[in-house]
């Protein structure tokens, strides 16, 4: 696996020349072979390119007789694991630690120096549930994220319920998003030699997973992870740092911070002895000692040492877990639900199959009023409450809390009827947000869904496991526009295989949509075969039904592979067919209507009817400005920019790319802001600066790799008109290596 990480490492052109060479093959008789052009070939070779579609990668594999861990390795570079610095989260990404970490000075600065030392790689922090590892590994992380140039990412795998899931997981976290390959490849293509931080926690639930990491940490070389577990992942990389109770003295430290809270205005300056006896009781365990602190609003010190002492003595009989210490924590979760009332025990139990809620969503699992249970929770510290600002508040468990929660609802018989209850919650959540993405607000539906993602994939794979798979293609197909501006395409794809092959029991009319959005998670990632399955099974299904809305679509999806197969003539046709078709939609459908110009406007853009296509693209731009849909709106002027390129109009088309550029940067669709930098090289290239083309295009393909998607056939079609005559320019080779080396996304949002 050494092989593999050097030859990502050098690149898909370093790799195509050296095995060209060895082949004894010349750049014009490769390209032969392989059935493409000689410029191709060249252009990859002085790294021009440097990802290849996956149909390109496995026609120079077959033209140069590669084959087992050769071929592997070269279509690890030709994907582009081998780029340099990527688009990446910025540190802000990393949540916040629930409350501020105490007492762990020496462990906070020896992890951090683990984590940033030479030859550092994996490091993961054991202990008991509740002593604190995920609020050091996060303050740890936050303290040395500096030392990681391409930033941090933050994977919670508490939601993960087998290897497959929290493989998707990761891969989400760190921006893996090719069109093909195991989890396991996506990961490590997604990093590729990124010197970045990945923070894993909760592992001890999926430990199967653990290989994943393994191989990473061969063909990554730059990246170092961070896991919390209650068990070893057992990899020889591992490093392991065990988290242990609180030493004394910080434990009173802690217990004094967390009783000041509970009880402003309490004076605990003699009592040493009692809070040292109580802090004794618990074993130190920090989520104990906060448990114990939040008693101090109703019970005199001596009363709560003496209770504490006694319920610890009841209910650390019988069998136990191995852990003496987790022992003693249940314990101590046991007795502070103990004195919740009747309504704050049903909500301790029925919200603990959350991962995270807001009130609205807490009333749904209770069926009425939450607030005086939550407020119950957050007061006896078995909740946290969201912070003020947040744009999008939840209140939250520990992983212990939620813990006892669930079995609680197991005794009693009732686990499954409540997570049929928060899965239908979400379920609805996200098909009411699927609407609102193409409205006024559609921002705040992405924040939200995002936000409430842990709680969609256990809804997932709930309805998955209980063989509800009518439900699971309803929650794949209402999130595909969100995977699509997430950039979360190999998860989403991976949600709807299963759920397509799990629900018999779905009407045609739900697996025609499941298609459609199918079709296009793999369409923008440039797998055109799946695509085509996708379109030919939703045209069987128009046809069979006769629903227009679903012939509309059929069309709009086959001419959109026509495009990209470069029939011009034939997707300007199968375009303007299914805007036909969503004219006569009854009732109409202002989106799909606005959608559908659009895209006619496209096929009429690479077919030579310029004033058509511009008044198409006037028309669609008013239709989403009325609809408040900015981000398709943008896409309208960056269009129409291209036209105006194409008459030779080249100050309106700067114009219009000002003002997608704004609209995208205001949305914070990255996506957009990936085809108007493209625009903009076309704008540059167009103006003869080659160095500023270069720099536009390669900032353009930064953000396109981070997000895992395919330069869009209508913007492809212009770059090679545009940027394939500059290609062989040293400007514009130099500026491509400038346009690379910025690699973040917030260096990307002003074009140097």
């Amino acid at each position: 696996m050494e092989g593999s990480a050097r030859g990502a490492e050098a690149g898909v052109g370093a790799a195509l020349r050296r095995l060209r060479t060895a082949a004894g093959l010349t750049q014009e008789g490769l390209a032969e072979r392989a059935g493409i052009s000689v410029r191709a070939v060249s252009d990859t070779e002085r790294g021009l390119r440097t990802r290849l579609y996956p149909g390109t990668t496995a026609r120079l594999a077959d033209a140069l007789g590669l084959t087992g861990s050769e071929r592997e390795r070269f279509a690890l570079a030709a994907h582009g694991a081998g780029a340099a610095r990527t688009a990446f989260a910025a540190p802000e990404a990393l949540p916040q630690p629930v409350s501020e970490l105490m007492g762990r000075e020496a462990d906070l600065a020896g992890l951090v120096g683990f984590l940033t030392a030479p030859g550092a790689r994996l490091v993961t922090l054991t202990g008991p549930g509740g002593v604190g590892k995920t609020q050091l590994a996060l303050t740890a992380a936050a303290e040395c994220v500096a030392s990681f140039p391409d930033g941090a990412a933050f994977v919670q795998l508490a939601g993960c319920r087998d290897t497959e899931a929290a493989g998707l997981a990761i891969a989400t976290a760190v921006g893996a998003n090719p069109a093909h390959g195991t989890v396991t490849d996506l990961v490590c293509e997604a990093i590729g030699a990124r010197r970045i931080l990945v923070v894993c926690d909760t592992f001890e639930g999926v430990l199967g997973a653990a290989p994943i990491l393994s191989e990473a940490l061969r063909r990554c070389p730059e990246a170092v992870f961070l896991a919390t577990s209650r068990s070893p992942l057992r990899l020889s990389a591992e490093r392991l740092v065990r988290v242990g109770p609180l030493d004394p003295v910080a434990a009173d430290q802690l217990f004094r911070a967390r009783a000041a809270a509970a009880r402003p205005g309490s004076d605990l300056s003699g009592a040493g002895s009692a809070i040292a006896d109580i802090c004794e009781r618990v074993e130190c365990i920090p989520l104990a000692v906060e448990l114990a602190a939040a008693r101090v609003a109703h019970l005199g010190l001596a009363d709560l040492r003496d209770r504490l002492g006694a319920q610890l003595g009841v209910l650390t009989g019988g069998p136990v877990d191995d852990d003496e210490r987790h022992r003693t924590l249940e314990a101590t979760v046991a007795w502070s639900a103990g004195l919740l009332d009747d309504a704050g025990r049903e909500a301790l139990a029925r919200l603990s199959v959350f991962d995270g809620w807001t009130l609205a969503a807490a009333a749904s699992a209770l069926g009425h009023d939450p607030l005086p249970a939550v407020s119950a929770l957050v007061d006896q510290s078995l909740a946290f409450a969201p912070d003020p600002a947040a744009k999008s508040p939840q209140y939250r468990m520990l992983d212990a809390v939620r813990e006892y929660g669930s079995g609680l609802l197991a005794a009693a018989g009732a686990l499954g009827e409540a997570r049929d209850r928060h899965a239908a919650w979400f379920l609805a959540r996200a098909e009411a947000a699927a609407g609102a993405m193409r409205h006024v607000g559609q921002r705040d539906a992405h924040r939200e869904t995002a936000a409430d993602l842990g709680n969609l994939r256990l809804a997932f794979q709930h309805v998955q496991d209980s063989g509800q798979g009518r439900d699971a293609l309803r929650l794949a197909t209402a999130l595909w526009m969100f995977w699509l501006w997430q950039g979360g395409f190999s998860e989403g794809r991976a949600w709807f295989r299963s759920a397509l092959a799990a629900a018999h029991d779905a009407d045609p009319s739900l697996v025609a949509r499941a298609r459609w959005g199918a079709g296009w998670l793999a369409y923008h990632q440039g797998d055109w075969a799946e695509a085509r399955i996708h379109a030919a099974q939703l045209a069987r299904l128009a046809e069979m039904s006769e629903a227009a809305v679903e012939h509309r679509n059929a069309l709009t999806l086959r001419g959109m592979l026509a495009l990209a197969d470069r029939r011009l003539s034939d997707a300007a046709q199968l375009l303007a067919d299914a805007l036909a078709g969503a004219r006569r939609l009854v009732p109409a459908d202002p989106w799909l209507l606005a959608v559908s110009t659009l895209n006619d406007g496209a096929g009429l853009t690479h077919t030579g009817r310029l004033d058509a296509a511009a008044q198409r693209f006037g028309e669609a731009g008013d239709m989403f400005a009325d609809l408040g849909d900015d981000t398709y709106r943008a896409r309208c002027l960056r269009h129409l920019s291209a036209v105006r390129l194409l008459t030779g109009d080249s100050a309106p088309a700067g114009r219009l790319l000002e003002e997608s550029l704004a609209q995208v940067t205001d949305a914070e669709d990255q996506w957009g802001l990936a085809e108007t930098l493209s625009g903009m090289a076309l704008a540059a290239a167009a103006a003869h600066d080659a160095r500023r083309a270069g720099a536009l295009a390669a900032k353009a393909g930064v953000v396109r790799h981070a997000l895992g998607v395919e330069q869009h056939p209508f913007d492809a079609i212009l770059a090679e008109r545009y940027l394939g005559p500059l290609s062989g320019s040293d400007d514009f080779a130099a500026g491509w290596a400038e346009g690379r080396a910025e690699g973040r996304l917030d260096d990307l949002i002003t074009p140097q």
